[in-house]
């Protein structure tokens, strides 16, 4: 399938860097249907180089993020240049609604859209942010080893991080920015590992062609003090929040264990939120996480979606397996033919004169209609559950030596090729409203541009209502036409709706009205 074309997927992955990326590419991998949708806005923007990814030391974050869209690009995932602005439950599905009007039906959602750093306000912080300004030793610490370093505590986490700092350069000086004053034992620490101790705060930093002075406040300054500190390179450690705006009211956020702030609640190896049908990777998870880790998650995390879509599949086929038993017998119970063997006048009536193409049948049942249409010069494929009529289908089409592609397919496991017919028709549809919905919007994707999707349903009056409960069925657990009319996308248009005695119906037919609607879909 062609996640490009299709609205419906498997998983749609929200942001594309190293975890969005990562996991795109094992889902790829295994030939599932994906689309990643990426804002362009990775947390390490900022940065001119990542390190400690091996075999990708020093490499530019855009050039490693362009490397692997063009890995995931080739196992044939669509990579969307978009943001997605909402995401609604809809029964079975997730749908994704980007920036600028896409949206995306999922069975899953991949969150991997990282943090955003929420930086100290002091000035001069943001505008030398990813350069000067740095966070991370493990990121950042070898580039400066041996400079002047000054690690501003906002958040209580400067000792730990100047004792990192310290094994790189003998001039760290850790700024106590916070509230709370060092403990004896912090200081202690501090001075064995070499670490100078400022009490004053830091106000301001000013960039300067070579260095960075902080302009220090916040205590009595001697004559013998100087109010500003020149250092090379300043480091902090940013707040974080998670951008999960458009999935918090589907997922739990919850406060990380540092206490610097928030993440998507998820478990640690699948990545399952509080939604069945999200999961979520990298630093939206986990904010320690470099860019390998991250890569590294996203690819656990994607495994273990898999694992679940699995698990979804066989469910699928089993019922189907049930439904295609069921309309066997049900064609074994009638004969060696269930049908008239004559088309539908109601399609004929509708269908006679239109310039042919494409055409696409679902539920073919004996082949009737198909047949009819390929006598008119449509290339047609016809398609139905029941191998049973699939078999009389070809018979008769061989009979009548007529070319009519048919496949026993359920269209509700094994959808139809996306945008790829003029015209598609469903006959009495019988969609269970367990998966109805899904089957249904996987047609309506099949439906080409400017093509449309021809439906004939039974008017359920009273005399049906009694005729249908007595032969088992109960229209109440199928999907309706009304129904289908409420599913329809915005790029559908609803051509013919009418309801009309139907041309040639048997006479002892229980159901001689149609209701007839023509979907034509936009150009």
């Amino acid at each position: 399938m062609n996640s490009s074309t299709r609205s419906d997927i498997d998983v749609l992955v929200i942001g594309g860097s190293a975890a969005g990326s990562a996991a795109a590419l094992q889902l790829g991998r295994v030939r599932r249907s994906v689309v990643v949708v990426d804002a362009g806005e990775p947390r390490n923007a900022p940065a001119a180089h990542m390190q400690g990814y091996l075999g990708h030391d020093g490499m530019a974050p855009a050039d490693f993020v362009a490397r692997a869209h063009d890995e995931v690009r080739a196992y044939g995932t669509e990579i969307v240049v978009d943001r997605i602005i909402e995401v609604t439950d809809d029964e079975d599905r997730l749908v994704g609604t980007t920036e600028s009007g896409r949206t995306f039906r999922a069975r899953r959602i991949l969150l991997a859209t990282g943090l955003r750093d929420l930086l100290p306000d002091i000035p001069g912080v943001w505008e030398n942010w990813g350069d000067r300004v740095i966070h991370c030793p493990w990121c950042h610490g070898w580039e400066v080893r041996d400079q002047r370093i000054a690690v501003i505590d906002t958040t209580g986490m400067g000792t730990h991080q100047a004792l990192i700092f310290a094994q790189l350069s003998a001039r760290v000086t850790l700024v106590v920015n916070t509230e709370a004053t060092l403990t004896d034992e912090q200081r202690e620490r501090l001075e064995l590992a070499g670490v100078a101790v400022e009490d004053r705060s830091v106000i301001a930093i000013d960039a300067q062609d070579d260095h960075l002075t902080l302009n220090l406040g916040g205590a009595a300054v001697d004559d013998s003090a100087s109010g500003r500190l020149d250092v090379d390179v300043a480091a902090v450690a940013p707040r974080f929040e998670p951008n999960a705006t458009v999935v918090e009211h589907l997922v739990d956020v919850a406060d990380h264990m540092s206490d610097l702030g928030r993440v998507v609640a998820a478990d640690a190896l699948t990545g399952l939120t509080s939604h069945p049908r999200i999961h979520a990777a990298g630093n939206v998870a986990d904010p320690m996480q470099q860019v390998l880790h991250a890569a590294a998650h996203g690819s656990r995390v994607a495994t273990m979606l898999n694992v679940s879509l699995i698990e979804e599949d066989l469910d699928d086929a089993r019922r189907s397996a049930e439904e295609r038993t069921e309309w066997n017998d049900r064609y074994a119970g009638r004969g060696d033919q269930m049908w008239s063997g004559n088309p539908n006048g109601s399609l004929v009536a509708e269908v006679s004169g239109v310039a042919p193409g494409r055409a696409l049948d679902v539920g073919c049942g004996e082949g009737a209609d198909a047949i009819w249409l390929a006598q008119q010069g449509w290339e047609v494929t016809a398609t139905d559950i029941s191998t049973t009529a699939i078999a009389r289908a070809r018979a008769a089409a061989s009979a009548r030596a007529v070319d009519v592609s048919f496949e026993a397919v359920d269209a509700a496991v094994d959808p139809p090729p996306a945008a790829s017919f003029d015209l598609v028709t469903i006959a009495y549809p019988s969609f269970k409203r367990d998966n109805g919905a899904r089957t249904f919007r996987s047609i309506l994707d099949s439906v080409a541009r400017g093509g449309a999707l021809f439906v004939i349903g039974h008017v359920l009056d009273e005399e049906a209502l009694k005729h249908a409960h007595e032969h088992g069925f109960d229209p109440a657990i199928y999907l309706l036409l009304d129904d289908m009319v409420d599913l329809l996308p915005r790029d559908f248009s609803i051509e013919v709706d009418d309801t009309r005695e139907r041309p040639n119906a048997p006479a002892d037919s229980h159901h001689s009205q149609d209701r007839v609607l023509v979907l034509r879909r936009d150009s």
